[in-house]
Parts: C-alpha cells; sequence; structure tokens
C-alpha cells in the first residue's frame, strides 16, 4: 500500500476497534477522540433506536459490548446509514457471543422498519371483493417463521426452550405497521394465496395437505379467517 493508504488503514482500524489497534502517531489524540467518539456514537444511537427490546433485555453493557463487536468486526455491504439496523442483523447472525433467541429477536424488531420502507406497486382490485373465488391481495407485509416467540421476549421474558411462532406484517393504507400472531395452518393459507391462487383453491388445497377427512370445513374455517384479516387491512382486496 501506498503511505496514505496505510495511514488510511491505521485510522479506520483505530476507530473501529481502539483497544486492539493504536491510533496513528501523528493525530493528536482529542482530534483522534473526536472521530473516534463520533463514529461509534452514531451507530450506537441508531442501533439502538431500532432494537429497543434486544437493548432492555440484554442489558446496558452487554448491548454496548454487541455494538462494538459489530463496528470493529463487521464488513458492511452498503454505505447507506439508514442500513446500519440490517448490516447489525447480519452481523448477529454469525455472533457467537448472542444468544439465538436475541438474533431472531433482532430480526423481529428490524422488519418493523423494512415493511414500513417496502417498495410495491399498487395493485389492480377487482371493484366487489370476493375472497373465495378471487385471488386475495395482501398488503405489504412479510411472513415470518422463529423458533422462539420473539412477540413475547422481554427482561421479564427469556426463552430456554423452541416454540415454532407464525406473524403476519404488514403495512395497511395509512402507512402504520401491524403485526398478527398467525396459526401454523393460517401461515400456510397465506403462503398459498401469496402464489396467486383463489381463497377456495387455497383451502382446498390445503385441506388436501392436512388429509383433513372434511374439506368443506377447512373452507369454511379459511373464509373467516380471510375475512378477519381483511377487516384488519392485511389483505386489501381480491382481484
Amino acid at each position: 500500500m501506498l503511505d496514505f493508504q496505510k495511514y488510511q488503514h491505521a485510522f479506520t482500524a483505530h476507530i473501529r476497534d481502539p483497544k486492539k489497534n493504536k491510533k496513528p502517531d501523528n493525530v493528536n489524540e482529542e482530534r483522534m477522540a473526536v472521530y473516534r467518539e463520533g463514529v461509534y456514537n452514531n451507530i450506537f444511537e441508531s442501533a439502538s433506536v431500532c432494537f429497543p427490546v434486544c437493548q432492555s433485555t440484554l442489558g446496558e453493557q452487554v448491548w454496548d459490548d454487541t455494538v462494538r463487536r459489530f463496528v470493529a468486526n463487521h464488513h458492511a455491504s452498503s454505505p447507506i446509514f439508514k442500513e446500519i439496523p440490517h448490516e447489525l442483523v447480519k452481523f448477529l447472525e454469525n455472533d457467537a457471543e448472542t444468544p439465538d433467541y436475541i438474533k431472531q429477536l433482532a430480526h423481529y424488531e428490524w422488519v418493523e422498519l423494512a415493511v414500513s420502507a417496502l417498495q410495491t406497486k399498487t395493485p389492480t382490485l377487482s371493484q366487489t371483493t370476493d375472497l373465495m373465488d378471487g385471488m386475495p391481495v395482501l398488503a405489504p407485509h412479510m411472513l415470518l417463521q422463529y423458533a422462539y416467540p420473539v412477540q413475547k421476549i422481554s427482561t421479564q421474558f427469556k426463552p430456554e426452550h423452541i416454540e415454532d411462532t407464525h406473524l403476519l406484517v404488514f403495512r395497511n393504507a395509512t402507512y402504520k405497521v401491524n403485526f398478527v400472531e398467525l396459526n401454523p395452518m393460517t401461515y400456510v393459507l397465506l403462503q398459498m394465496v401469496k402464489e396467486g391462487v383463489s381463497g377456495k383453491q387455497a383451502l382446498l388445497a390445503l385441506a388436501e395437505q392436512i388429509q383433513h377427512p372434511d374439506p368443506q370445513a377447512i373452507v369454511k374455517f379459511g373464509r373467516g379467517v380471510l375475512q378477519d384479516l381483511m377487516q384488519q387491512q392485511a389483505i386489501m382486496g381480491s382481484h
């Protein structure tokens, strides 16, 4: 490397991990501290705003240590500041010091930001909504499956056992992000709906998949589920 490149490398390495990397010799400590603290504090604030439950569940010191490991070791794929929360989620996936339930909680907390920013085309809807013979149209959303009940995690509840959890996170017409806990059957139903089939086709396929002796009972059950999701604005209509 050229001399200026060596200088840049030493400068940024110190900012990332000052305990392991000394500052360049010709930099005033007071000025170096401005860069060192400014970079870390900005990243810390961005992360803490997006992950309040992770922060409170881990505790102040552990959360600070986690963010410092992120700053020191993660190589981001995006230079955009607003992508910091997603970069932290990706870092935690492979961080050996972070409990698995915290990794999933971090993803769950990030999802609210992700769904709020989803870029989607306005769908063409039928004038008359028909959730059974028509194809239900979901609002901008994410269908999620976790190994822990992430929506229940707090300082008082830290799961010790795996508990499959299914969630629908969607953005309604007023751009409010909502979370709905799903049972496994409804989760599978919505996966089928996303493939672009009618509500009735999806429900009959679901009945066949679970080998239910009375497919029409599943159709009746599913009609109520779809109507309820429509009332919650998780379903925008049909086409």
